[in-house]
């Protein structure tokens, strides 16, 4: 029975990671209007309803888009977030708060949730984000053994608490999100240059790098890294892809496949068996 990953989008005007296996699926984020996302199910024979949950990682609204969370309640899809951003999710979006659906917004703070098939528990990473931002390690049982796979689109920069959470997954969705050249070349306002680097994104450098700690401090080798979050303007698919393919090839790992996200197309499916 495959476990399966895809990034159905991924950039400043979207984000939406899917994980299924043949009994459930969940999502990270919902950050694109049904309008996209429904058709994008339907397009591997899949329905709302077929949904265990959906995971927010924060309330920026490249992660949660208004009219997909009224279809989600609609359909009683349960969205989980932590605790620390349930009361700014609950604002910005009234039908979450309210009394009258009650369980369908859940939210944890470090125990391991389990929706459907899965067992999921989240981390803080460093973003700029009321409430703060989290990624996602998502675990499935297979007939291989466990899987983890470790979801974070979002953070401004990595740290040796961070590369724990990444260690020894099978799957890594992680942003390379600009290259310095084109950022600082960019003609953006320097504060926003300044936010990027400092607290917003990380440079395909310090993806590369971040990577490479992860696996140098792992028992195993991930199957496949998918690069999230590319700048539209600061930053190509085919430099983000040369970047983690360089550094990865340097120590060595040239078994792991790197794979792109793209901005409103989902990419490729990671199989896992």
């Amino acid at each position: 029975m495959k476990l399966k990953i895809r990034v159905l989008g991924s950039s400043s005007a979207g984000n939406c990671t899917l994980i299924w296996d043949s009994k459930s699926a969940i999502m990270i984020d919902c950050g694109f209007s049904p309008n996209y996302i429904v058709p994008q199910l339907d397009s591997m024979n899949m329905n709302i309803s077929f949904l265990s949950g959906v995971f927010i990682t924060h309330t920026h609204s490249d992660h949660v888009n208004k009219t997909m969370m009224k279809l989600l309640n609609r359909n009683r899809i349960p969205v989980y977030c932590h605790n620390n951003i349930k009361r700014d999710l609950a604002n910005k979006f009234v039908t979450m708060g309210k009394g009258h659906i009650p369980g369908l917004l859940r939210s944890f703070e470090q125990e391991e949730i389990r929706a459907g098939e899965f067992s999921v528990s989240s981390f803080e990473v460093p973003h700029d984000s009321t409430g703060g931002c989290f990624g996602y390690n998502i675990f499935k049982s297979v007939p291989s053994g466990r899987k983890k796979i470790t979801v974070a689109t979002d953070l401004g920069y990595s740290s040796d608490v961070l590369s724990e959470k990444f260690m020894d997954s099978d799957v890594i969705v992680i942003e390379s999100n600009h290259d310095l050249d084109m950022l600082e070349n960019s003609g953006r306002p320097q504060y926003l240059k300044d936010r990027i680097r400092q607290i917003g994104h990380l440079s395909n450098n310090q993806c590369a790098d971040f990577l490479l700690q992860v696996l140098g401090r792992s028992s195993k080798l991930p199957e496949a890294v998918v690069l999230a979050h590319i700048s539209q303007q600061c930053n190509t698919g085919r430099i983000a892809l040369q970047s983690a393919r360089n550094a990865l090839s340097s120590k060595g790992y040239d078994s792991v496949k790197v794979v792109l996200s793209y901005k409103q197309q989902a990419n490729e499916v990671v199989c896992l068996e």
